[in-house]
């Protein structure tokens, strides 16, 4: 009898120091850490550092026949431009002189500009292919003419257009629009009306005295995306 209450004493002892359901947990373990917050993974970049949207912007231009070379990054006091390029030819067989440094979407809408507007515009008023186009600025680190608010051509957004150069040798230059043959008024104006969208500001002759002798593309940003074309 005594071996038997011994034994239902130990057994008792042992019980005694088990936790009082499968679902606790001895008080020298701790509860798992929380999980990391995820983190927003930047845009994926190649190893030259180029973001994906300027490799598909690339692309696009490759596609245009357009040629360039990249640039390194330009951060110039508030001037910049992350992905700058120097382009040489706007496709088609029509270079830009001098190259200019522009931004890839800069580039692109003065490709897309050039093939849909102004070369089938420029056969069809003056009789003969274009093969280059003069232009007076591209990429500058300044601010806007009168103001401190730095320029469109300070981030690579803008393109200054001063003359059109001709298969037959001849150059038509934007200042001299409709002083000899009336199909120049008709081409520039032209070319005035079908940049105003495709660009987000257009200025030229007769805007005021600081574009009178070019014409003035850029890509600013605007309210509701509108325009300013003067």
């Amino acid at each position: 009898m005594r071996i038997f209450n011994r034994r239902a004493f130990t057994l008792l002892i042992i019980l005694s120091a088990l936790p009082a359901s499968g679902d606790e947990l001895p008080e020298t373990m701790s509860p798992p850490p929380p999980r990391p917050k995820a983190i927003a993974k930047p845009e994926a970049k190649a190893d030259s550092g180029v973001s994906r949207s300027e490799q598909q912007c690339h692309a696009e231009l490759r596609k245009l026949g357009v040629e360039f070379k990249s640039l390194p990054a330009i951060r110039s006091g508030g001037c910049r431009v992350s992905s700058p390029l120097e382009v040489s030819s706007l496709g088609g067989g029509v270079d830009i002189r001098p190259a200019p440094t522009l931004s890839c979407p800069m580039a692109l809408a003065a490709a897309r500009y050039v093939r849909d507007t102004v070369r089938p515009a420029v056969r069809k008023e003056l009789g003969s292919d274009l093969v280059a186009i003069n232009q007076a600025s591209g990429y500058v680190c300044r601010p806007r003419n009168g103001t401190k608010k730095l320029s469109e051509h300070a981030f690579g957004n803008a393109l200054d257009l001063s003359a059109l150069v001709l298969k037959d040798g001849d150059t038509y230059e934007i200042r001299d629009y409709g002083k000899s043959r009336p199909n120049h008024a008709r081409l520039l104006k032209h070319l005035r009306d079908k940049a105003c969208g495709p660009f987000k500001t257009v200025l030229g002759p007769g805007s005021d005295a600081d574009h009178a002798d070019h014409l003035h593309f850029d890509l600013a940003e605007r309210r509701n995306g509108g325009t300013y074309c003067k």
